[in-house]
């Protein structure tokens, strides 16, 4: 497409300097929080964002990493009965030997940093890379004794607390995230 019908159709669209300048932003690549990316088996820290990076990993907000990858229904056998928080635990290590699922300290920083993750992760995906859904539903885990099977729920949107079987909201609400402090 011509310079000169970009420019016809912009101004058709007629958008405001702030919606130019947040186009911009987007696609300039400079995200609002460093991306950890994986290539080769290098991992590489950045905040300016291009195609061809690697695999995404993590964000980092508040020298707290925040993984991509998380536990979800689909990690273990459709016929399991029960999960424990050692499970979680176990599952988290695999990650990092330092990663955590996440807990009321981690989620205040979400929670502070929301808009921004969500404009890092709509970045990520103009560039082409597959990122996770952070919604309104998380399990925190506070307490670690190994043998329980609940963990904290916390809802965004509908402000719901209170504790749930891991089991049961892996399969209901959605997935365990986990986090680890640089």
């Amino acid at each position: 497409m011509e310079k000169e019908e970009i420019f016809r159709i912009f101004d058709a669209c007629k958008p405001t300097v702030a919606v130019v300048r947040e186009y911009l932003e987007r696609i300039s690549g400079l995200a609002p929080f460093d991306v950890i990316f994986l290539q080769n088996g290098i991992e590489r820290i950045t905040n300016q964002l291009a195609p061809n990076l690697g695999e995404p990993v993590g964000v980092v907000m508040d020298r707290t990493i925040f993984y991509f990858r998380s536990l979800c229904k689909d990690d273990f056998d459709a016929n399991i009965e029960n999960l424990t928080v050692e499970d979680v635990l176990s599952f988290a290590k695999k990650l990092h030997p330092k990663a955590f699922p996440l807990n009321n300290l981690s989620m205040d920083i979400l929670c502070r940093n929301r808009v921004l993750l969500s404009e890092t992760l709509e970045m990520l995906r103009v560039f082409g890379y597959k990122t996770p859904f952070f919604g309104d539903s998380y399990l925190l885990f506070n307490h670690y004794n190994p043998s329980s099977q609940e963990g904290e729920y916390f809802d965004f949107q509908h402000g719901d607390d209170g504790k749930t079987n891991i089991l049961h909201f892996l399969r209901s609400y959605g997935n365990i995230y986990f986090y680890a402090g640089l």
